[in-house]
């Protein structure tokens, strides 16, 4: 089976309660061939500056995974500019409970699961783990994360907008730092990170001009104080983006991310920590 049958395979649409309208749909894309076990999966978590984006937005992800025996599950959460943090880590919140719960109905294997987001998707999935696992939420077992070019410090991204005139973080806070700092601290993933942290694999473009690549290299050195070993990797020439140079999927080529390969190898060495590798096809 080659990856343009697993690329046309349709997703698995199934409405659930934890947020609004479609914002609560989860795509399950599942492999063709042994459809009728559990899977273990990445959870990708769409980007778009909090105010855009939806379940479709990472559509280019399971032709990358499905051949490897890898199910993909998309979804979306509440955005801007109609509801502000912390609207869209509830709404993932309670979509880990609600896969926790229904996963393996849907031939899940909740044992295996990859979190995977780019931008705001990377913040809210560094975000994500950090607080499930604190709190000790319902949740499907967190083998890794996967943050592409992520916000990983709201006040660092607060300053780096106010340098450049945008106002992110500020629209997805609903206020400034100097009138809520524990606000931003609750919202900054470097802030909230713990010694309990699956593997964490990043990559960041060095001429980054939305998100600074500095949020990536200061989320690697608080990581590694408190005892891991993150994988960070610098896109030279870069800016912000999860897609190699060239690589547009125009007239029918397919997206290539950055670091494919690697991404690969370390998504094999997550599942395989948890007894399941990826398989060789």
């Amino acid at each position: 089976m080659n990856t343009k049958e697993f690329a046309s395979e349709k997703p698995e649409i199934i409405q659930t309660n934890f947020s609004l309208g479609d914002r609560g749909e989860i795509h399950i894309y599942r492999p063709l061939e042994f459809d009728q076990k559990s899977h273990p999966f990445v959870l990708g978590i769409h980007g778009g500056a909090w105010r855009r984006g939806d379940q479709t937005s990472y559509n280019f992800l399971p032709p990358k995974f499905l051949p490897h025996g890898v199910a993909v599950v998309l979804v979306s959460y509440r955005l801007l500019p109609d509801f502000c943090f912390p609207a869209a880590i509830e709404d993932l919140i309670h979509l880990l409970a609600w896969l926790k719960k229904n996963g393996s109905c849907h031939r899940l294997d909740v044992s295996r699961c990859v979190l995977f987001g780019g931008s705001a998707g990377a913040h809210l999935a560094m975000l994500l783990a950090a607080r499930a696992i604190a709190e000790d939420r319902p949740r499907p077992t967190l083998c890794g994360i996967v943050a592409y070019c992520g916000i990983m410090d709201a006040i660092g991204q607060y300053m780096w907008d106010e340098e450049n005139g945008e106002n992110l973080v500020r629209d997805f806070l609903g206020t400034r730092p100097q009138d809520d700092p524990v606000l931003y601290r609750q919202a900054s993933p470097i802030e909230q990170v713990h010694a309990f942290m699956p593997p964490v694999w990043m990559v960041h473009g060095d001429a980054d001009r939305i998100v600074s690549p500095d949020q990536s290299r200061r989320m690697r050195d608080k990581l590694r104080e408190l005892g891991h070993a993150p994988v960070f990797l610098e896109a030279q020439g870069m800016d912000h983006t999860l897609i190699e140079p060239g690589r547009t999927g125009a007239a029918g080529e397919p997206l290539t991310l950055l670091f494919e390969q690697k991404l690969l190898l370390f998504i094999n060495r997550a599942l395989s920590a948890s007894g399941l590798g990826l398989s060789r096809r």
